[in-house]
């Protein structure tokens, strides 16, 4: 982009959204670029060069946001969405530089429809303050993630996000119930907020996960539900891994769904645990939770807890399952210099951290952890130093998910480190799509994991091309998730 070009889509940009809201400083660039992401992380703590945008725009309105991709449209410039930064697949990276427009700004609590059970928010609102919005008019959104204070609804939409109570009350996509999106062309798209409907495809389930692929998600009427008259947690341990997955499999058989059930293996038993809250019980520890009214929490929790005795599971009561609840958000917050150094590889730089997650039926999962797991030490193992372990935590009555933990150390200096990363994902992933998973359950696919996605289902990767070529013919929209538009 030459100087004049820049100066006329400078001036173009502020037209539309304010000049207090266009900034092009390159710290700007760079703190949205470093976000939580391991890739770009990696590249600047080796002094390797950083993709940088040309704008940061801040919106406030669809009618902003509008503006903005017809301008870039009309221009070929492309455009990275941007909420809060927490997604780790690389995503939100502005690879071809061009705009990044974040949706920060776009925060409105709009309506609540306490008839209805809904509410509706701009996209940018972050996740913290909605659910405490909802929380004081005694409402709960039933979506509480880890990266609960740093993401946007916006961005779990885009990623089909899934919170710590998913087995209870749904993802993200089972949680929306209308939209507005912008599509590439600037054109604006809304649907209607029903529960349901057989008036064709579902318009909503075309942007949730797109990535902005085919648009920026700018509102959303999402579902709520009364803030729960009980909720109760519970800790189990059981002799080993497998008898734990085949006891929740049969609590979700017998439709006594809990909000959470977070299933941890041997490994991280041991490994978080033990070493953290001081469990010395061997084995494979389940936290177990229940929402709702008193005499239906009381009852499931019964019937659960004698489907886990069953299966050789011992009832650690409800003073450490509690313990857990309150402390959800210690792993993912450092306090402390310990925590720091734990989660040191995920901040990149000759060591390298990630996660697998998939989901697939129940007759495979067991088997498709043991193989991802064993691949990564005989890969690995010896060259640096490294441990892998995994927790099962979002269930169906088809299937569960695992999520799988990975991490690296002392990589050597002449080695290239994101050679690598890419060589871990290229282990695992591969293994779950051979035992019927998913490239990814909830964290997205971004452009860390686009290389598998055409390999997951026959024939669908070609239909998500023509959707993104015939809504994006200009290739401005984020080119490259998913696999679409790279180049």
């Amino acid at each position: 982009m030459s100087e004049v070009q820049r100066a006329l889509l400078r001036e173009e940009l502020k037209n539309a959204v304010g000049r207090d809201n266009v900034i092009e400083e390159p710290e700007e660039g760079m703190a949205h670029s470093l976000n939580r992401n391991w890739y770009t992380r990696t590249l600047w703590s080796e002094d390797r060069e950083v993709p940088l945008p040309s704008f940061v725009v801040y919106p406030e309105s669809t009618e902003q946001v509008s503006e903005i991709l017809q301008i870039a449209n009309s221009k070929k410039i492309p455009v990275t969405p941007f909420g809060m930064g927490s997604s780790g697949m690389g995503g939100n990276i502005p690879v071809y530089g061009g705009i990044m427009v974040d949706t920060k700004r776009m925060d409105e609590f709009l309506e609540v429809n306490e008839e209805s059970l809904s509410a509706t928010v701009q996209a940018g609102i972050g996740s913290w303050e909605y659910e405490e919005r909802l929380n004081e008019l005694g409402y709960t959104s039933g979506h509480l993630p880890a990266s609960q204070f740093c993401s946007t609804y916006g961005g779990f939409l885009a990623l089909r996000s899934a919170g710590r109570l998913s087995t209870g009350y749904g993802k993200i996509e089972d949680m929306v119930l209308g939209l507005e999106a912008v599509l590439p062309t600037g054109e604006v798209v809304r649907t209607r907020p029903v529960p349901a409907h057989a008036s064709g495809p579902d318009l909503n389930q075309l942007f949730v996960g797109s990535e902005g692929a085919f648009g920026i998600i700018t509102q959303a009427t999402m579902k709520i539900h009364p803030y729960p008259e009980e909720r109760r947690f519970r800790a189990v341990i059981f002799p080993d891994f497998s008898s734990g997955l085949h006891a929740v499999r049969k609590i979700m058989r017998k439709d006594l769904t809990p909000a959470v059930a977070r299933l941890y293996t041997e490994e991280e038993t041991a490994r978080t645990f033990k070493e953290t809250w001081g469990i010395e019980k061997e084995g494979s520890y389940l936290i177990i939770g229940f929402d709702g009214m008193e005499e239906l929490v009381d009852k499931k929790e019964k019937l659960s807890l004698e489907i886990c005795e069953g299966e050789g599971g011992e009832d650690l009561g409800g003073e450490k399952g509690e313990y857990w609840w309150e402390n959800r958000y210690g792993d993912y917050y450092p306090k402390d210099k310990s925590d720091t150094e734990k989660w040191q590889s995920l901040l990149g730089g000759y060591q390298a951290g990630g996660t697998v997650t998939t989901c697939l039926p129940y007759d495979k999962a067991e088997d498709a952890y043991k193989e991802i797991r064993r691949k990564f030490k005989e890969r690995f193992e010896g060259r640096y130093k490294n441990w892998i372990h995994a927790h099962f935590s979002h269930w169906y009555k088809s299937g569960t998910m695992f999520y799988v933990r990975w991490y690296i150390r002392g990589i050597p200096e002449d080695e290239d480190t994101l050679a690598v990363y890419n060589e871990v994902w290229s282990t695992l992933v591969p293994i779950a799509l051979k035992y019927g998973g998913v490239v990814d359950h909830h964290h997205g696919v971004g452009r860390m994991l686009a290389r598998f996605l055409e390999k997951q289902d026959k024939g669908s990767h070609e239909v998500l091309k023509k959707i993104k070529g015939s809504l994006d013919p200009n290739n401005i929209m984020n080119p490259g998730v998913l696999g679409l538009g790279e180049g």
